[in-house]
Order: C-alpha cells, then structure tokens, then sequence
C-alpha cells in the first residue's frame, strides 16, 4: 500500500486514512546504535515499550516509558532511546495519515498538521503493547490479508489513543508520572529549598523509594540534579546581567553567597569572579557546529551557539549551561529574522561562521560584529583555520600547544593502530541515505584518517570530494576491504531501509559482516570537520579497530 500525497478513490473516503509505513520491535541494548543519535522522525512514529526498562528523550527531554503506555513523536521532532537493561524491547511504528481533498472528495491529501485529530504525546490504555506486537508481528507477514490487519490495528491503536486521553478512568498514575513530575518541579524552581520529603511528596513516592528511582532513572541523584540546575540558572544570570553575585545566589535559592561561591568552584573548577573574567569577550557561533569545534581548543566557549539536541547534541550536553544563547541551527532564511534578531540581541565582539555563508547573510551578521569565515574543508585546512582563529584573539601559542598534544596523540594513535607485521587495517567509509549506498565525501575528514592516522585505503574507493558517488556491491566485496564504517542517516525512513537491508542474505554475506568488522558511525563526529570532531573520530577508530581496543561490532 503506497500512497502518494494524492491519490484517487472510486468511492468516498474516510475521515482519515492510515499507511503503516513500517512496524517493528526493536533490541535496544546499552550503547546501541539506536541510542548513538537523536532520530528525525521522518513519518509520525509511535512508540511503546513492550519489555524492560528504557528511557525516551524527545528534543533532550527524558522520560523514562512504561508498558501499555503509546508514545507519539511527530514528523519532524528528534528523539533517542536509551536502556541499561540488557532485555528492553521497543515496537516502532511509522504512520502516515491521509485527509479528504476540500474541494474533491475523490482526491485524498496528506494531513502534516496532526492537530486536528488533537493527538497526544502519550496516553496509557490497557493492552497497547499486546496490540503493538499484534501490529508488528502482521505487518512482517508476507500474506497480504496479515498486512492489512496491520493496517487496520494501527488505525485502532491510534482511535485508542485519541479516545484514552478523554477518558479518565482508562489513565492510572504510574511511579514515572510522579518522577517527571518532580523533575520539572525542580527545573521550574530552582530558588526554593527542597528537601527529599518535598520532592517524594510530589512525586506520590516513599523518600527512599523517590530517592532510589530517581537515580536509577535519571543517573545522578535528585540532590546533584538541583545543583546542576542552579548553576546552569547562575551561568545564565552571569553572563547576561548586571547582577550582583548575592543577588545571584539568592536567585538560585542559596541565601549565603559566599556558600554559592564553594559551590560553583566545586563544580565547575573555578570561581564566579573567575569565570565571568573569562567570558569577557564575547563571542557567537552562528548555524553550523564546526564552529564550535574550531572555538573550544582555543577554550575560547561562546555566548551564543547552534545547539540543538539531534545536531549538536554532544556540544548541548557538555557546554549548554555555558552558552547562555542557544540558536536555531542551520542558516537562516531571509524571509525569518528570527535569527538574527537574536544575534543582535548578544551584541557579540564577533561572529564566527562557516565559508558555506551566503553574501546576504554576511552583510547582515556584519551590521552586528567583525565577521569570522572559516577555511573551506580540504586537506589539513583545519590547522589553517585554527591559526587563523587563534592570531586573531592573541593565542597562537594555545594554538601551537593544541595542535602539538593533537599530533602526539594522533602519532600514538597511528601506532595503536599498527599491527605486528607493521599493516595498518583497511576501511572502506560509507553512507546511507533512505534505500541508497554513499560515498562519504568528506575531503578533510579522510584525508586525517587515511594520511595522518595511517587507516589503509581500499584500492577502489570512491573519491573522498563527492558525496553523490555511490557505493557498489562490487565494492563492499572487495577483497581489500576489512571493515566497513557506515553513516547511517538517522531519519525514519532511512532507518526502515537500513532494518531491511542489514536482515538481507545479500548483506550478511558480505566479508566485513560475517567477520563481525562492520562498525556504526553517528553524524556526530562524523558530519563534521573539525579540531574537536578529529579528536573524537580518532578515539573512536582507535575503539573499533585497534587489535589492543577491540570492540564488538554492531
């Protein structure tokens, strides 16, 4: 059943009408793949734990699932699913849903806005997960009447959905309800003392039960959650204001300033005073995440960056609470001046951008800053870029010892990497986009891998400058070919394509797979050249093929 986003009936259509793209149960084991990346939904994507513990963060937000509860997360949003528990099982469902043309009833449409069906985030009903092993156990059938009953059981899963979030006496508070309810209750008032009693109480949990789950759930205790809070509001409340320091720590809830002075140190390794000092210059990272790789090994964090959770996630993570401006990631449209309303907003020293800047752009960043262009990715352009960077903030001798532990550690690396007969492995690096094998096109990236860190080059590899070159069977046959690293897009639909594909006999035949030598790459280092990304590309290469490191491959 495939529908294209118009598509002709003989007789009057349904309200809606429902294609179930694609239905499987997923094995999501600490450090999957599933958990490498924050996913783009592509389709709406339901989702409903069917055994074992698992925690779903959509747009960086957890919440820990819990069984006959349906999860929804809608076209375009991102999320990641992430267990410790050895045995955790999650069906996935991706759905379109198709509406009547408004001025023919013989044409339907597809519905992109799912308002109107008032869909929830998440509603518990009994049975979802039976259901959803009932869908994905029919949709993998081969017989067509099976298929369909697919399709006719997601349409009432999703009937189910809209109907349990009405009915409240279907809805049955779980121990996580309380959990997240008391996360966001410390989030939301970090100024105010809150005792462990407090938060079990709003939570509905014993003090040593909320206690027990919370770190369980979350990794850190709910103590360490609040200071992690107050000082992400502090950094925030430094860096954008004329506050004084006492106004500060009573605004993140500590009445004694010299005490919130103890404890910011403790934690982040200097004093308030110092840290501010350091911030003095300030400085905007605009639309790409490069620029923040280029901008840390001069430790040089700036006010205002691309962070998002899918495409700069590990930048999120680390130095989110440091940048007090978090800008929409990707270039802006001329249209939106959202952006750069923003920008203005900073009033940044300096705005630091990519060479792929359009000139309208320029002129506009320039009304607000000295503007920054980055060197085009080529062979070694990254040590350009940083000296560059570094001559214009007075810090060529950080630069200089930067990239002098950087070649240190590459060239121990390289001997990591060697093995006894003194051959170095052979990689072949690919990309997958939906159904289709790519080259992986990154000119500078390669260039570090195979030329300085010594990874062997199998003889017929597609040029490194193309990212349109496809990858053939041919090739991942190749005899020279010992692993394969592959780049899987972290979409929906690509991921359907990637689940076929790796459970075809064609596939599992290739040498790399039955030697268990095929390695998953995450966009995040891989889509991106710079210093910081070559630093963690090289840890991971020395992860997956040093004879010293081994690794099991995915």
């Amino acid at each position: 059943m495939n529908f294209p986003d118009s598509l002709s009936l003989t007789a009057p259509p349904h309200p809606y009408l429902l294609q179930l793209h694609h239905a499987d149960i997923h094995h999501i084991q600490p450090q999957s793949s599933l958990a490498l990346t924050q996913i783009m939904a592509t389709h709406l994507t339901i989702l409903v734990l069917i055994e074992g513990e698992c925690v779903l963060k959509r747009e960086n937000h957890p919440y820990p699932m819990r069984q006959d509860t349906v999860y929804i997360c809608h076209a375009g949003s991102t999320f990641a699913l992430s267990s410790e528990h050895l045995h955790t099982h999650i069906a996935m469902l991706h759905i379109e849903l198709y509406f009547p043309h408004p001025d023919d009833s013989k044409q339907l449409l597809l519905a992109r806005d799912m308002q109107s069906l008032s869909l929830p985030e998440e509603a518990t009903f009994l049975y979802a997960s039976a259901k959803c092993q009932q869908i994905c156990s029919a949709f993998r059938s081969t017989h067509a009447l099976h298929r369909w009953r697919a399709q006719i059981d997601a349409t009432e899963l999703l009937f189910e959905m809209v109907t349990a979030v009405h009915a409240n006496s279907v809805y049955h508070p779980q121990p996580e309800d309380g959990l997240v309810r008391a996360r966001n209750y410390i989030a939301e008032h970090p100024e105010q003392t809150l005792t462990l009693e407090q938060l079990s109480q709003i939570a509905g949990l014993s003090a040593k039960h909320f206690s027990d789950v919370f770190k369980k759930t979350y990794g850190q205790s709910a103590h360490d959650y609040i200071t992690e809070i107050r000082l992400t509001k502090a950094k925030q409340l430094m860096l954008r204001s004329g506050y004084k320091l006492k106004d500060i720590a009573h605004e993140v809830g500590y009445r004694d300033e010299f005490y919130f002075s103890r404890v910011f140190k403790k934690e982040t390794g200097v004093s308030p005073s110092q840290y501010i000092n350091k911030r003095k210059q300030k400085v905007a990272a605009y639309a790409c995440v490069s620029t923040l790789g280029y901008l840390l090994p001069l430790d040089i964090v700036p006010y205002a960056a691309p962070l998002h959770p899918k495409w700069s996630g590990y930048y999120l993570e680390r130095y989110g609470a440091d940048i007090p401006y978090h800008l929409e990631y990707g270039h802006a449209d001329p249209h939106d001046h959202a952006v750069m309303r923003r920008i203005e907003e900073v009033n940044p020293d300096w705005i630091l951008c990519s060479h792929a800047i359009q000139p309208w752009e320029y002129h506009r960043l320039s009304q607000y800053a000295k503007v920054i262009t980055l060197p085009e990715e080529q062979q070694g352009s990254w040590r350009t870029g940083l000296y560059e960077l570094a001559d214009l903030f007075d810090m060529h001798a950080e630069a200089k010892q930067w990239i002098h532990t950087f070649d240190q550690r590459t060239a121990h690396a390289r001997s990591l990497l060697t093995r006894s007969d003194g051959s170095r492995p052979s990689v072949l690096f690919v990309r997958m986009l939906r159904e289709q094998l790519y080259s992986l096109g990154s000119a500078g990236l390669l260039d570090y891998v195979y030329h300085e860190l010594g990874v062997q080059r199998p003889q017929d590899t597609p040029a490194d400058n193309n990212e349109d070159d496809l990858v053939t069977w041919e090739q991942l046959q190749a005899s020279d070919v010992e692993h394969i690293c592959i780049l899987i897009r972290q979409d929906s639909e690509t991921l359907e394509h990637w689940h076929r594909l790796r459970q075809s006999s064609r596939w599992l035949d290739l040498p790399a797979v039955r030697q268990h030598r095929l390695h998953i790459l995450s966009s995040s280092p891989w889509r991106e050249y710079s210093p910081i990304a070559l630093t963690r590309i090289r840890e991971e290469l020395i992860q997956y093929l040093s004879a010293k490191s081994p690794c099991t491959i995915r």
